[in-house]
């Protein structure tokens, strides 16, 4: 498709993009600060390559790009969703109404692929107002969260018996998970894996011999705060004090490593949560990301 826009109207066109324009797309983001999203080579190719990401060109040169990445499905959710993981436009050019181009010449591919939601969380206003533009929603806000290892911690009540994540608890940790979440924070099952095997303290609840939560921890020594990836809950067993049991562990275990703390993020509107957290002694930093959503 083409259509007439810019500072000297000229001609753009948009199509899917493809594995040849790695060149054009690194050319795109050397050249523009209006970009947000995954920036390592290897992202970019998969990008590239997946059949639903779009880009813009005006001749030879890209001057925009809407990188979208469709989660494998998981659980039994009707739903699919695909994430945002890379915009970027010219600075020459408008950004709502390119990035609304650009998710109107990728649609009909996410929709052949089962998409049926996309998501993106994002801190920057130009991307926001084009999002909004394009027809995304906010429905929420990501906020962070930090505890100081020198904090007082008040102590919680053993509810639930804590031992660490094995191999044979994959599949059981990726039915909880995908009980836990609504299905855009479900994320699939190759995520949370990696998040399980590679996080630096993995650990899960039992009551009475069954998995009722887990929470999984990384610290990067390069950073000060150790980072509370993911807390999981069974739905039937929220409310019961495991979650707080979970977090106060992950906070002992940046303590042994040595962080100078533990940060997290949670939903805005997820009060119950924040409650647990502040309860224990975190405070918000005042950092905060949209989540903003389209469904297709």
């Amino acid at each position: 498709m083409s259509w007439l826009f810019g500072k000297h109207d000229e001609s753009v066109f948009v199509r899917l993009a493809e594995p040849t324009d790695r060149t054009v797309l690194s050319a795109l983001l050397a050249d523009t600060w209006r970009r947000q999203g995954l920036l390592a080579l290897e992202d970019q190719a998969a990008l590239l390559r997946n059949g639903v990401s779009a880009l813009a060109f005006s001749g030879a040169r890209a001057v925009g790009f809407l990188g979208l990445s469709p989660r494998a499905p998981s659980g039994n959710s009707s739903e699919r969703w695909a994430d945002l993981s890379l915009a970027a436009v010219a600075p020459d050019y408008l950004h709502s109404r390119m990035l609304t181009t650009l998710l109107e010449a990728a649609l009909s591919a996410l929709r052949a692929n089962g998409v049926t939601g996309l998501v993106c969380l994002t801190n920057e206003g130009w991307l926001r107002d084009g999002l909004s533009a394009a027809g995304f929603v906010q429905v929420d806000r990501v906020i962070s969260y930090v505890h100081n290892s020198h904090g007082i911690t008040p102590a919680p009540t053993a509810v639930a018996s804590l031992r660490s994540v094995g191999g044979p608890d994959a599949d059981v940790l990726l039915s909880l998970n995908a009980a836990a979440f609504e299905p855009f924070w479900v994320y699939d099952d190759a995520t949370v894996l990696s998040w399980i095997f590679t996080s630096d303290h993995a650990m899960l609840a039992e009551l009475e011999g069954q998995v009722v939560g887990f929470a999984l921890t990384t610290w990067n020594h390069d950073t000060d705060y150790a980072y509370l990836i993911r807390v999981a809950i069974l739905p039937a067993c929220q409310g019961r004090g495991i979650g707080r049991q979970l977090v106060a562990d992950a906070l002992q275990y940046a303590r042994n490593a040595g962080a100078g703390g533990l940060a997290l993020n949670t939903q805005a509107t997820n009060v119950v949560s924040r409650h647990v957290y502040e309860s224990l002694g975190f405070r918000a930093t005042g950092q905060a990301l949209a989540v903003m959503v389209y469904l297709t």
